[in-house]
């Protein structure tokens, strides 16, 4: 199947970013769903060729709800202009610059969701801001406070990120229960939350006064799901789709 075609899109302050665009013909008047997937760190190899990036990708073009699906390369990596940034403040305002750009492609998608691998989910939460996204995915967000997971945080200050999101946005977190740079308490800490019971698949994280966060928790995975990707992917897919019914009742 095709990875999408290749293109340059626009970041901030005139970076050109790789991007791979898979759009599907839908007539004018409906609404249409796009997604768009963020990569790992970079100064960490990540890239849009990441194997999680691509079984999004690879479950998104095969959803029906789904219009145009969008994977980038972040400033620095492959054919992206600019240097990679340590910090990432350039990745999140090049985020943000991208989904205002795909939001006014013509006959392009009228609502976004938005999902972010690892790292990739602090870049989206800066863009999850804009009005027309209107769901969010993280897929393990690195928030431990201990071991590799929790030096990557604090450096990164990936929890600062995350606050980013707004509270009324429809949120689903993935994690595998072996993750080694998350964990199900983490997650709690940074969405304030409680949950009773980690054994249990699809729970729900509430946010006092806010729209509650979906957790997903599956047993026997670490942070890069191998054997379980596609199975990751359908469940991303599947909550995209819930909430774009959702969004459509409105």
């Amino acid at each position: 199947m095709s990875y999408g075609q290749e293109v340059m899109l626009p970041g901030s302050q005139g970076c050109q970013l790789q991007g791979y665009v898979l759009s599907k013909a839908l007539g004018p008047g409906h609404q249409r769903l796009g997604l768009v997937i963020f990569h790992p760190y970079a100064q960490m190899g990540g890239c849009c060729d990441d194997p999680i990036v691509l079984s999004i990708f690879r479950q998104a073009a095969r959803c029906q709800d789904v219009q145009t699906v969008v994977r980038y390369n972040q400033r620095g990596v492959g054919s992206s202009s600019g240097s990679k940034s340590l910090w990432a403040a350039q990745d999140m305002a090049d985020a943000t610059a991208l989904c205002q750009h795909i939001l006014t492609m013509h006959n392009g998608p009228t609502h976004l969701h938005l999902v972010g691998y690892s790292w990739g989910a602090c870049v989206a939460a800066h863009a999850a801001q804009l009005r027309h996204v209107t769901a969010f995915v993280g897929i393990s967000p690195v928030t431990a406070v201990m071991n590799a997971g929790g030096l990557a945080s604090f450096f990164l200050r990936t929890k600062r990120h995350l606050s980013q999101l707004p509270p009324i946005l429809p949120k689903m977190l993935v994690l595998g229960d072996r993750d080694q740079f998350s964990s199900v308490a983490s997650l709690q800490k940074v969405f304030g939350s409680e949950q009773s019971g980690r054994s249990q698949q699809d729970l729900a994280v509430p946010q006092t006064e806010h729209t509650p966060a979906c957790l997903v928790l599956m047993t026997d995975c670490d942070h890069f799901y191998i054997n379980q990707r596609k199975e990751m992917a359908e469940k991303v897919l599947h909550f995209c789709s819930k909430q774009f019914a959702n969004q459509m009742k409105l």
